[in-house]
């Protein structure tokens, strides 16, 4: 389950977590750090977007505290997930796609 705190503990062992249900039924993750900064998440639905979010508070945390994020951190981040103003897919521009379209070209000329 998200809301499986020990999962975020062992995660983030320097935090305070919690967890408080919202009237719709999800739930929001609160996160205090050490030096006293705090996050407020919104728990995804499936368990696959839960460990993307703990590398997100992770990130977030980071960036608060003025550190770096480390390639560790910004290595597992997944892109092709990326949130937009419609929540829709992304889309390649039209240059990005000729350019995929003449090396998928070139490949099968190859052969």
């Amino acid at each position: 389950m998200l809301t499986n705190l020990a999962k975020w503990h062992a995660a983030l062992p320097d935090c305070t977590i919690s967890a408080n249900p919202r009237p719709d039924g999800s739930f929001v993750i609160i996160v205090k750090s050490a030096d006293g900064k705090e996050l407020r998440r919104v728990l995804p639905d499936d368990q696959k977007s839960a460990d993307q979010l703990i590398r997100r508070v992770r990130l977030d945390l980071m960036m608060a505290k003025g550190q770096p994020p480390t390639r560790e951190v910004i290595g597992t981040i997944d892109v092709s997930n990326l949130p937009t103003y419609t929540n829709g897919r992304l889309y390649k521009t039209r240059a990005a796609s000729l350019w995929e379209r003449r090396r998928l070209a070139f490949k099968a000329s190859a052969t």
